[in-house]
């Protein structure tokens, strides 16, 4: 049996110009998916009648249901119901019962009813309106090209609230609808078309789970989107699709779901008992600033240092004056330094990691060898034993300030990770034993 089918509009000049963010889309989005139906279509309109007459003809040609936010206020650019009536080729009428609604709220307010309100009365021709138990603004419900049509304003409150009176209790229970359940993996360190290339196999449109990925300042999310008969059954779908999406990316995966980068680098730091401290430039205390996001961090969080200026990270630190003056100081050297000094100066506790940073963060300083967006990242162990070891990467990156700042961090916690894991690292690095 076919899965029925949801197309979401959103009107409003405001939307359209991006003066107001469309959060009801996303809301709408979540929660006729969960009721195991399959969203279509997004679009947004502005306030301009034949624009909105187009858009519904279109997405009810479309799907199953139309569900509009918008453009039903008590003024003359709120053009959604005019919209709906042309498209369906019927005159508005005003609504007794309607009227009585609105006014009905006016009193309740103690505030008297301005006729430009009884505009919020008018609906399409063998159209029914929908009670609003939270506004002044009714909704409409109709008959479109064999789709049911819902409008609804565009408040969220308002919006929400007649949802779950109107157009849940629609779509509960539909025949078709299947349970819908979404996993999320994430990786850190890869780039996303290497690991679309890696799970390409897997990647078939249409197929059960169906498996995409997106990125964000360099973490990777790999979705596994599954539906079932039963929620039971799309979480075993989407369970077995993850055992093959592990067994291809191992363990450049750091966390499922709602699992940040630094909760991950907190958990394994918490299971084995170590302990982390910072030494960040180009950062600027970013790194230790994501780590201290994380409630009950201080169980392993111990110190941070922002060394931005040269003398600060010989005075502070004791990075040699010598190796940032020969080798500078965003270079390999300089990094190791920084981490290693960190440990060494210290009275920490061993097993003990320190993470450092140094770079070019822009918009000016780069040059030819040394461009805006390198980053040298360097992660020093220090053992019980009193050994140590420190793996040292390159990381460039193309962004603004805060971006290379945000992306480098997010470098820099991926490689505490897979040390702490010994486990590969995909760009290149060289590790020094001491």
């Amino acid at each position: 049996m076919r899965q029925p089918t949801v197309y979401l509009l959103s009107c409003g000049d405001e939307l359209l110009f991006g003066h107001t963010l469309d959060t009801n889309s996303a809301w709408l989005a979540q929660e006729c998916t969960l009721l195991g139906w399959r969203i279509v279509g997004h679009r947004t309109i502005g306030d301009v009648t034949p624009d909105i007459v187009g858009a519904f003809l279109d997405a009810a040609s479309r799907a199953d249901v139309v569900i509009v936010t918008g453009g039903l206020g008590p003024t003359r650019d709120d053009r959604t119901r005019n919209g709906l009536a042309h498209a369906m080729g019927v005159s508005l009428f005003e609504d007794p019962e309607a009227v009585e609604e609105i006014a009905a709220r006016f009193r309740q307010f103690k505030r008297p009813m301005g006729e430009n309100n009884k505009l919020q009365a008018l609906i399409p021709e063998g159209a029914k309106r929908i009670f609003n138990p939270a506004g002044t603004a009714p909704g409409i419900e109709a008959d479109l090209l064999g789709a049911r049509v819902f409008c609804v304003p565009g408040v969220p409150k308002e919006m929400r609230a007649m949802f779950d009176q109107t157009i849940r209790p629609h779509l509960t229970g539909a025949p078709g609808a299947t349970s819908e359940y979404m996993r999320r993996l994430h990786l850190c360190g890869c780039g996303e078309s290497e690991i679309g290339a890696m799970l390409q196999p897997l990647m078939r449109e249409r197929s059960n789970p169906e498996i995409s990925t997106t990125v964000a300042e360099t973490i990777v999310t790999v979705r596994l989107y599954a539906n079932g008969a039963t929620l039971d059954e799309a979480k075993r779908v989407a369970g077995e699709a993850e055992k093959e999406v592990r067994a291809i990316l191992g363990g450049d995966i750091y966390g499922v779901d709602g699992e940040t980068l630094q909760e991950a680098v907190y958990r394994l730091l918490k299971e084995r008992g170590a302990k982390v401290v910072t030494a960040e430039s180009c950062t600027g205390g970013m790194v230790a600033a994501m780590l201290v996001d994380v409630p009950g961090v201080s169980d392993v969080f111990l110190d941070g240092v922002v060394a931005y200026a040269n003398e600060t990270k010989t005075r502070r630190l004791g990075v040699p004056a010598e190796i940032i003056e020969k080798y500078g100081a965003v270079s390999r050297e300089t990094a190791r330094a920084m981490a290693e000094t960190q440990l060494r100066a210290g009275t920490f506790p061993a097993p003990v990691y320190a993470l450092a940073t140094t770079g070019v963060a822009g918009p000016d300083g780069g040059t030819p060898e040394k461009p805006v967006g390198t980053v040298w990242i360097a992660c020093s162990r220090l053992d019980p034993d009193g050994h140590g070891l420190t793996r040292t990467t390159l990381f460039n990156t193309v962004s603004d300030r805060h971006g290379i700042r945000l992306r480098s961090a997010n470098a820099a916690l991926d490689l505490l990770r897979r040390t702490i894991l010994d486990i590969p690292v995909r760009s290149e690095v060289e590790d020094f034993t001491w």
